[in-house]
């Protein structure tokens, strides 16, 4: 499996423009939680992911999601959200897949065992809206289930997916926060969900101590 890959400059901003950015982004964490702090050797990590949103020259593919993994209490779903409100304040309406409107940055944040509970319910139909968002983050991936049962019929919810998803890359991006490293991917869900995770995400990690109290610089 092919992990990050390197992405090309798309945009051309002064340093001032982006230490303006940068402190827009340091506005929105303090927004989504007023205690955020940001560890000195977190710095470069979130870094990147200011890239990522800004579209910026990086580590960080722009064109592919984010799969932010860590130790519990490092603070992901967290960083999810400050990226979905940083991203949506930056990035210009774009169309995506066949949508014949410029829509605005917008991630669905839906817990995992919320869409295993979908599937348990109304089985295919109940997850069908997870599978056409054109950007979703499933949060707290692995808590779940690996397999959710509908009327007596077992099946790897999350896994199934995002080997849809993945089916339509050209029109969806997937986001993922977990616990899971990419190592696990395939002892979880297999080596076919394994094998396209590479081209669906940047891998992130997050290091295991405490994040979730407000960036002071980055």
């Amino acid at each position: 499996m092919n992990l990050n890959s390197p992405s090309t400059p798309l945009v051309d901003l002064s340093e001032d423009q982006i230490n303006k950015y940068k402190l827009s982004f340091m506005k929105i964490a303090k927004r989504i939680n007023k205690k955020f702090t940001l560890p000195e050797e977190m710095k470069p990590t979130v870094n990147e992911l200011f890239k990522w949103c800004m579209r910026l020259p990086g580590e960080l593919d722009p064109q592919k999601g984010l799969w932010l993994w860590g130790d519990i209490g490092t603070g992901k779903s967290t960083m999810i959200r400050i990226i979905n409100d940083f991203a949506c304040l930056v990035r210009p309406e774009e169309k995506i897949g066949y949508s014949v409107h410029a829509l605005p940055f917008c991630i669905y944040i839906r817990k995992a065992m919320t869409i295993c509970d979908a599937y348990q319910r109304e089985g295919a139909n109940g997850i069908y809206q997870y599978t056409v968002k054109e950007r979703l983050c499933i949060d707290d991936l692995g808590a779940e289930n690996p397999l959710t049962t509908y009327y007596g019929t077992p099946n790897n919810v999350i896994g199934d997916l995002l080997c849809r998803r993945y089916d339509r890359l050209d029109r969806y991006q997937t986001f993922v926060t977990t616990n899971i490293s990419p190592e696990q991917i395939a002892e979880i869900y297999g080596e076919r969900v394994y094998d396209r995770c590479g081209e669906m995400f940047n891998f992130v990690h997050f290091a295991g101590y405490s994040f979730r109290p407000a960036i002071r610089s980055i």
